[in-house]
């Protein structure tokens, strides 16, 4: 499995753990508004933690592609 196959599984993993700790459906947690925005950053934060070898263009080009509606 390559690295960015896995930052993908792990980034849909956090982010669907943060949808569903604020009883939100997937496509709602991650609307283009303030609390998005915020749940985008903490997908974000995570996934440079978990992956620190993956460039900062590659963690938000994973952003972008997995959790914008």
């Amino acid at each position: 499995m390559s690295h960015r196959t896995e930052a993908e599984s792990f980034a849909l993993r956090v982010a669907r753990q943060h949808a569903a700790a604020r009883g939100l459906a997937f496509v709602s947690a991650f609307t283009d508004t303030l609390s998005g925005d915020l749940a985008r950053l903490q997908v974000r934060r995570r996934l440079r933690s978990a992956f620190p070898g993956i460039s900062p263009k590659a963690v938000e080009e994973l952003i972008e592609e997995l959790l914008t509606p």
